[in-house]
């Protein structure tokens, strides 16, 4: 579980094509072909690691080094820190929040449109 003083890290794929690459790596590192039956299940780094440790012998699948290796290739490609991650870490990066932006993106439209209007004033006016 998540608590403030760790928060739980994303492997931070984006979704766009990375994240088939990342399943290429963890299956060359580890010589298997990953059941893709499976792939619509998968939601964390423990659910591809389920999927890695049923085509592994017992003995590597549940062993602590195991995960390591696999945390480390998967995150490979995204710069994310394997070290950080966690069987319940989403595989995915965290959606951005636009919402900010589109607000302080109206700023200068407003403020460009106040000007307009002050110099049409005046341009009528003088």
């Amino acid at each position: 579980m998540k608590s403030e003083q760790n928060p739980l890290v994303s492997v931070d794929l984006g979704g766009d094509g990375d994240e088939l690459l990342a399943i290429d790596d963890v299956e060359e590192a580890f010589g298997v072909t990953l059941d893709k039956r499976d792939v619509d299940t998968w939601r964390t780094a423990g659910d591809v690691y389920r999927s890695l440790a049923n085509e592994l012998s017992e003995d590597e699948g549940s062993a602590p080094e195991t995960w390591d290796r696999f945390a480390d290739v998967l995150t490979q490609s995204t710069g994310t820190d394997g070290r950080l991650i966690q069987p319940e870490s989403p595989l995915l990066a965290p959606p951005i929040n636009w919402g900010h932006i589109t607000t302080y993106a109206a700023y200068p439209f407003w403020a460009a449109l106040a000007l307009l209007a002050v110099a049409l004033v005046f341009g009528l006016t003088l």
